[in-house]
């Protein structure tokens, strides 16, 4: 029995798409992200922020081919060695947290977790209103990747970026 739901890549969206048991849709994106480059000042080739969307209202019990399924997606794309990938926990409903939880045991049970390095960093800021908020990011790549110490370094000074922003 396969251990993930099928799935094609829509070349319109640039989406991988696939349908649950229970007819929920989801979508899965690398999107060119250019935010080491801004804070470098220099080109930072095959980066990408990571965005998984489940375009189906429905509530949908857990579904452990949904985590295999993207599972798969991720692993494909850091077949080329040179990708890396951000990832930032959406809070629009308050679940960032569980959202950053969630994805660091998916790479901590990974089958890869050895070629591919995972590095965290969450970020506290406070709003206007006083409130402390979190930014949970995650950043990957492969460990042949030639440019992993530049992206280390561009990675660790995002929090400073992002705060002198306010």
């Amino acid at each position: 029995m396969q251990n993930h739901y099928n799935y094609v890549f829509d070349n319109i969206t640039n989406t991988y798409n696939f349908v649950t048991r229970n007819s929920i849709l989801y979508r899965v994106a690398f999107v060119v992200d250019e935010t080491f480059s801004a804070i470098s000042g220099e080109t930072i080739p095959n980066m990408f922020q990571l965005v998984v969307e489940k375009a189906t209202e429905t509530l949908e019990s857990y579904d452990a081919k949904v985590f295999k399924t993207i599972e798969d997606i991720v692993e494909k794309f850091f077949q080329t060695v040179e990708n890396s990938l951000i990832y930032i926990c959406s809070d629009d409903d308050k679940k960032s947290k569980l959202r950053h939880d969630i994805f660091d045991r998916w790479y901590k049970n990974s089958p890869y977790h050895h070629a591919i390095i995972k590095l965290d960093n969450i970020i506290s800021f406070n709003l206007e209103n006083q409130e402390t908020q979190k930014l949970y990011t995650s950043m990957m790549f492969h460990k042949d990747n030639s440019n992993s110490k530049k992206i280390i370094h561009i990675y660790t000074q995002i929090s400073s970026a992002l705060l002198d922003e306010k």
